[in-house]
């Protein structure tokens, strides 16, 4: 006997299918894309900027200093006053150390991108894989489909099109559907609109307004 499906259920099931498929495609591939592109456009500027005003708060430290010696009449030793320096400064110059790796290491390491023919291709097979495996919308899947889910989301966050094809090619035989609950998939949509929301308001996305 075929399982039917309320109608209602069904559109739920849509509308879920495509905000999960939307939320991992900001989070893994829209957001780290826009984040690479703004370090790479402004971070070298902002790396000046960071390295400007600590020089400053430097020099700052180093007048209070040495006034610290004046006041007290004592003799003016400008090499420990350096050292201490070096050891108050120590946090702030390795951040700008690790700022400035971070520019270079992007310079250096472009990905691998997809042909925008293969790039909608896997958009396409992960987003028929979500509604087949996420556990949102299959709660009594086996331990084999959920692990194939797992690979999946590393495939498509990787963007390996071909991991991706191999999940289709060993997934199981379908079965009839279960009845999930209405208020269940309300709630678990309502989850992913927040998130999504989130992560649009959020850096890096938020960049995009101001470039």
């Amino acid at each position: 006997m075929e399982l039917i499906i309320h109608p209602e259920v069904n559109n739920l099931k849509e509308q879920l299918t495509r905000l999960i498929f939307e939320y991992d495609n900001l989070s893994t591939h829209v957001c780290p894309e826009i984040e690479r592109l703004y370090v790479l456009e402004f971070g070298i500027f902002e790396y000046k900027l960071y390295e400007l005003e600590l020089k400053i708060d430097k020099l700052k430290r180093k007048i209070q200093l040495i006034q610290i010696d004046v006041n007290h009449e004592n003799e003016i030793d400008l090499a420990k006053i350096e050292e201490m320096l070096c050891v108050e400064f120590k946090e702030y110059e390795q951040q700008l150390k690790t700022q400035i790796n971070e520019i270079k290491f992007l310079e250096e390491n472009e990905p691998d991108k997809l042909s925008q023919n293969d790039s909608k291709k896997l958009k396409k097979i992960y987003n028929g894989l979500i509604k087949k495996l996420h556990p949102d919308l299959n709660p009594n899947q086996s331990l084999f489909e959920l692990n194939l889910f797992y690979r999946s989301v590393s495939c498509f966050e990787n963007g390996d099109l071909k991991g991706l094809e191999s999940v289709t090619a060993i997934l199981p035989e379908e079965t009839g559907e279960e009845i999930c609950q209405i208020d269940k998939l309300k709630e678990i949509i309502k989850d992913y609109e927040d998130k999504i929301s989130k992560l649009k308001n959020d850096y890096p996305y938020n960049t995009m307004s101001s470039t």
